[in-house]
């Protein structure tokens, strides 16, 4: 438990003992740490979880590395957890899944401290980086990686297991449905929707309707596949 100040009050955080479900991605760390900095949440790092049994016994940004996922089913349970599988959202998903099968885990959200999340709802199992602009009354489902200076326009609805990538930005009163990739810097206009699935490339300016499934890439954005722009950029 930690207590802090807040002008006159006295704030009590109750500590959050955390594993993180994948042992690559480093700025995930960055992220608890810059949380933890703001005093709002006390996120106590016990270490990460691979299947790849090399890297058993190592370590990773300073934090070991315990041993395979299948030991939140044994010997570490009543936990949070961080799913750190963030450029290939078929495997976050399968993750995903997996660790729902597991007793009394938790899926730890977390925000930046710079991103002002008044006025919006964010479901569980999601990493929001630094300076993410959330448009008000805008809703950002479960388990969604939005990287950093990326937008969400207002009263948008982003579905579950969505990435938007840095600097991306999402116009009003649209919506991106579950699974969509959405590359580094593109743009998708107001009102428009992006199906199920779907890849936008990076740099693509949306300006209709993405079908579920398809890949669009360019300006104005259209289908087609264009080798290397779509979700390895983001591995």
């Amino acid at each position: 438990m930690k207590r802090h100040r807040s002008g006159s009050d006295l704030i009590i955080v109750n500590s959050k003992h955390t594993i993180i479900v994948g042992a690559s991605a480093p700025d995930v760390i960055k992220l608890i740490e810059a949380i933890n900095r703001a005093g709002t949440e006390d996120i106590r790092i016990e270490g990460f979880l691979d299947d790849d049994a090399r890297k058993h016994g190592t370590s990773f940004m300073n934090y070991p590395v315990l041993g395979s996922v299948d030991l939140l089913n044994s010997k570490l349970r009543d936990c949070y957890v961080v799913n750190n599988i963030a450029g290939d959202m078929k495997v976050r998903q399968s993750i995903v899944a997996r660790l729902n099968h597991f007793p009394r885990i938790k899926h730890l959200t977390l925000v930046h401290p710079s991103v002002d999340i008044e006025r919006c709802s964010i479901g569980q199992g999601c990493i929001i980086q630094e300076q993410v602009v959330l448009g008000g009354e805008c809703s950002i489902g479960n388990h969604c990686v939005l990287y950093a200076d990326c937008v969400i326009g207002h009263e948008t609805t982003i579905g579950d297991l969505v990435f938007v990538a840095n600097k991306a930005i999402v116009g009003a009163r649209g919506s991106i449905r579950t699974g969509a990739f959405i590359g580094l810097g593109s743009v998708v206009i107001p009102y428009v929707h992006v199906g199920e699935w779907a890849t936008v490339g990076a740099g693509s300016i949306v300006l209709r309707d993405v079908a579920a499934g398809s890949t669009v890439f360019g300006n104005p954005a259209r289908a087609g596949v264009q080798p290397g722009i779509a979700r390895a950029e983001a591995s």
